[in-house]
């Protein structure tokens, strides 16, 4: 569980460094957790979900020219 959560932790730090965010460490963890949910228990409906509010989130903060692209 450990490793899965350190290893998804990384890649959200990447992602955000990508993207050019400044999430803040609430939206980390909590994307962090939703992507370990996934490695450990696979895609489902309700993941879909969640990851679709995260994507939808991410879009927000770019058209109200929180990130720059």
């Amino acid at each position: 569980d450990s490793i899965v959560r350190q290893s998804t932790l990384k890649f959200v730090g990447d992602y955000c460094r990508m993207i050019g965010t400044p999430l803040t460490l609430k939206e980390v963890v909590g994307i962090t957790n939703v992507l370990t949910d996934y490695c450990q228990n696979g895609y489902t409906k309700e993941l879909g979900e969640r990851l679709d509010k995260i994507d939808q989130h991410i879009k927000t903060l770019f058209e109200e020219g929180v990130l720059h692209q």
